[in-house]
């Protein structure tokens, strides 16, 4: 075998010539050094100076020490261009054109998830409230409802976790959750959820779709409370200025509404409460558990417990039963089946609402979230008073306006905030493993 190897020679101040490493000079890993089966290589000298680590190479790649006497310099010897591309790309600084392609997916991929959250949570909210108020379907089964979905959704989860039908969904490999954690992080988050919708829903029954909106927009101030009580937030005089100026704009809404029920308001209180814990549990469940990396596989694992708590809620305070003896929409049986085709239907919104929550939260934050919510209570608002003329009065419209800018107010924030300053920030649930922040 020829000597093929080619030395750097490093420190211009050297005049002493090159030296080449013989063959005899380099061990190759995994072969005897005179193997036929040797192929020719290339040896590269890497100045002791330099305080590299040397990578473990595959068993083609040799290392050894020269004999020089002007310093004590390593070689490596590469086999192959493949190896000698894949040793640079460690110490190579990252191309920027590649991190810029990258940036801009990650933009495209939020932004899809976005729309799609619009969509479904919009589309959603209308079913909703279609098919409970007072002055539509009038059907009086919020909490039946809601369990329906979740089962709905229990039963397409454990069909796409299967891995029977990779074409639609190819379930990933990863470590499922522990008995231990499934109850103190998942049953916990189930139940907050389950409470949220079963309140939110309820809600719809006594109060305007507008008026539960704007209510519903306190959110980001539940968050920042529970992100307070959880640690991911440090109390600052900013954050609480924040929260004041969200709550004022609450208070005019709530003072300028015409139709005020108090039973509503309360409900779709308790849901924006119950919605900060709700998120604020689902970002931290998201970011420990493995075995929860996906939005099919955390909806595997909450829609079981979510359907057994709101089917419970139902029986204790709805009856259904009582009501399918007793309700026009349950006279016969053909008509009773078309009641609950349509209250299946939601099932489909709601499991694509849910599928975007997550992949955004766990994309993004739950803030992102809260903030991506205002344009989408805007447009609700707006079709609100299209389709249902709902009245808005001065005070609500400054209600509104108020707790946007609260809102907005705290996203310029977070974007302000040092990316040095770790401690109390949110901790941004990434798409694949990695420990990024918000």
């Amino acid at each position: 075998m020829e000597n093929n190897s080619q030395t750097l020679n490093h420190g211009s101040n050297d005049s002493s010539p090159p030296t080449s490493i013989n063959k005899s000079s380099v061990i190759i890993k995994g072969s005897a050094p005179n193997s036929p089966s040797i192929e020719p290589t290339r040896s590269i000298v890497v100045p002791s100076n330099l305080n590299i680590n040397l990578p473990t190479f595959n068993n083609s790649t040799a290392i050894a020490n020269t004999n020089m006497t002007t310093s004590k310099d390593s070689v490596i010897t590469i086999d192959g261009s493949n190896n000698v591309a894949n040793f640079l790309t460690e110490k190579e600084p990252k191309n920027s054109g590649s991190s810029v392609h990258t940036s801009w997916e990650n933009i495209f991929k939020n932004l899809y998830y976005i729309l799609a959250w619009y969509f479904f949570s919009t589309a959603l909210s209308f079913y909703n409230k279609n098919l409970m108020g007072k002055e539509y379907f009038n059907l009086k089964l919020p909490l039946l409802i809601s369990a329906m979905h979740t089962g709905m959704h229990t039963l397409i989860t454990i069909i796409l976790m299967s891995g029977n039908l990779p074409i639609i969904y190819k379930k990933p490999e990863g470590k499922s959750v522990s008995i231990s954690s499934y109850f103190t992080r998942v049953v916990p988050c189930a139940v907050a959820a389950a409470l949220e919708i079963c309140m939110a829903n309820a809600s719809l029954i006594f109060i305007t779709l507008s008026f539960y909106t704007m209510v519903k927009s306190s959110t980001p101030i539940w968050v920042l409370i529970f992100a307070f009580a959880f640690g991911l937030e440090q109390p600052k005089l900013i954050l609480i200025i924040i929260i004041t100026v969200i709550s004022v704009g609450v208070l005019l809404t709530v003072e300028g509404e015409t139709k005020f029920n108090l039973t509503g308001f309360l409900l779709v209180l308790g849901a924006a409460i119950i919605s900060g814990l709700r998120w604020t549990l689902t970002q931290m469940l998201l970011q420990k558990e493995e075995g929860m990396n996906n939005p099919v596989a955390t909806l595997y694992y909450l829609s079981p417990i979510m359907f057994i708590m709101m089917s419970i809620l139902s029986l204790i305070f709805e009856q259904p039963f009582q009501v399918f003896n007793t309700s026009e929409h349950f006279e016969n049986v053909t008509r009773g089946l078309q009641t609950f085709g349509l209250m299946l239907m939601g099932g489909l919104l709601a499991f694509g609402m849910t599928i975007a929550e997550f992949a955004l939260i766990k994309n993004t934050s739950t803030v992102t979230l809260s903030v991506a919510g205002i344009s989408k209570e805007v447009v609700v608002i707006t079709l609100s008073v299209l389709i249902y003329h709902d009245e808005l009065t001065p005070i609500n419209l400054l209600g509104l306006f108020v707790s946007i800018t609260g809102i907005i107010g705290y996203n310029y924030y977070k974007i302000n905030k040092p990316s040095n300053d770790k401690k109390g920030r949110y901790q941004a649930l990434p798409a694949q493993k990695n420990n990024s922040l918000d």
